[in-house]
């Protein structure tokens, strides 16, 4: 079959719905429903419910069938989108949860929550890679899961600046600043925390190596116990450093430092990322359907969980805090 004669048959299939929706106000044919929109008042728009094989879609379609404001798609390889669509594109904000990955008994999932512009991802969000038993639900464990997690500012899949968190087991490292073209931390001024020593590097970062840094190891009262500058080489290791006494003058980085590390402590950041995904992708399991959608009083839960990934707020808080140092 031509190019033409596919086109002129999807439009034959489309003229032929689109009868159907203005006699009988519903069309259902295939594994395709269609129907009027009760979830709000006043719109021309169309509810649809599409399952075709693996492939299953329920949201709101224009007069034209084309997929506009919500939506959740689900395919075969796990992908799955749930939020705002412009011209059958992702757009605005939503959660996408990337093709799954299993090696042996893990599986490794991967989803972005945030902002789209024309089917990419844009702006800020979060993105989420999690390691779990592949035999147990998702987010079943939080202890028992590893994760990485970036929040903050971004062009496509590429980071700009913001925070990088990572959970291995019990310990956790928390890195803040920007990064270069490849997504390498890249930064005049960033922090990592390591959880295992309880130390915070501060200083310049090239290619995901410290050149130079103000480093701090606390005491169990959460004070500075240690504080130098240091000097790396090309392989990390330190070069030549100055104690903290000899560096009056930066009494203010070491300030700097402290309230980092406090602010990073006071909420469980972590367990906070882990919670929010696992309560929204529960949300779209259990609540994301028909009805949900074509409701008045149900469809307005749906808006409120495609925006939870503001509810992790690390960035914000971390940025707070250190803008008294500007």
């Amino acid at each position: 079959m031509s190019e033409l004669e596919k086109k002129e048959l999807v439009q034959t299939k489309k003229g032929k719905i689109l009868e159907s929706l203005l006699i009988e106000r519903t069309f259902k044919e295939d594994g395709v429903l269609i129907r009027k929109w009760e979830g709000e008042r006043n719109t021309k728009d169309y509810i649809s419910e599409i399952n075709k094989g693996d492939i299953h879609f329920i949201g709101v379609l224009d007069s034209n069938l084309v997929k506009q404001g919500y939506g959740y798609m689900s395919l075969p390889n796990s992908e799955k989108y749930f939020g705002i669509y412009t011209d059958d594109l992702r757009d605005k904000h939503g959660l996408y949860q990337y093709p799954d990955k299993i090696e042996g008994d893990k599986i490794e999932r991967e989803f972005f929550f945030g902002v789209f512009n024309a089917g990419k991802v844009d702006n800020r969000g979060v993105y989420l890679w999690i390691t779990e038993d592949k035999n147990v639900p998702m987010f079943n464990d939080f202890e028992a899961a590893d994760f990485s997690c970036f929040i903050g500012d971004l062009n496509d899949k590429h980071f700009i600046n913001g925070i990088y968190m990572t959970k291995k087991g019990e310990q956790y490292y928390v890195y803040n600043g920007e990064f270069n073209e490849q997504n390498e931390k890249d930064s005049e001024g960033a922090f990592y925390y390591n959880s295992e020593k309880d130390e915070l590097m501060y200083g310049k970062v090239e290619k995901n190596k410290f050149i130079n840094a103000y480093l701090s190891v606390f005491d169990d009262d959460g004070n500075i116990k240690n504080g130098i500058f240091v000097n790396f080489d090309e392989n990390g290791k330190i070069t030549d450093y100055k104690q903290k006494e000899e560096m009056p003058d930066k009494t203010s980085i070491f300030d700097r430092m402290f309230d980092f590390r406090n602010i990073i402590l006071d909420k469980d950041y972590f367990g906070e990322i882990f919670e929010t995904f696992k309560n929204t992708m529960n949300f779209i399991s259990n609540d994301v359907n028909l009805e949900s959608f074509d409701s008045q009083e149900k469809f307005p839960k749906l808006i409120n969980v495609s925006f939870n990934f503001n509810k992790i707020t690390i960035k914000e808080d971390v940025d707070k805090v250190l803008a008294k140092y500007e």
